[in-house]
């Protein structure tokens, strides 16, 4: 056995255990928030049938809120199911006092809170 295949068997042997691991947990994680976001979509539909409201615009603001809610959770599980971390880049305009979201993780919580609130969108 040359130095190749042994390097292509330690790569198998390191992608099954990923795959057996941490890859199968996020996949099950990512597919019961599918899950829950769907449930959720079918439940605003089954409302509007029954009263006969049908407000396509906030139907459709609710299916986007499900959809980035979910994009962001796939984020956060790819970075702690053992892929690449989560970055955040946090740009603050002239004179703005960045101490106070920087200075804690309770302080870059919050302003992640009021970033997604205020319609940010995840990258």
């Amino acid at each position: 056995m040359n130095e190749f295949e042994r390097e292509l068997g330690a790569a198998g042997d390191a992608l099954r255990a990923l795959s057996d691991g941490p890859g199968r947990e996020a996949a099950e994680a990512l597919g019961a928030a599918f899950d829950g976001a769907g449930q959720r979509i079918e439940a605003a539909l089954s409302q509007a049938a029954r009263t006969g409201e049908m407000d396509f615009r906030r139907m459709a603001d609710g299916i986007l809120r499900e959809l980035a809610r979910v994009a962001a959770e796939a984020v956060i599980l790819r970075g702690q199911g053992g892929g690449g971390g989560v970055n955040a880049t946090f740009n603050f305009a002239p004179g703005a006092d960045e101490r106070g979201a920087a200075g804690s993780a309770a302080g870059v919580s919050a302003l992640l809170a009021r970033m997604v609130q205020a319609g940010g969108r995840f990258s």
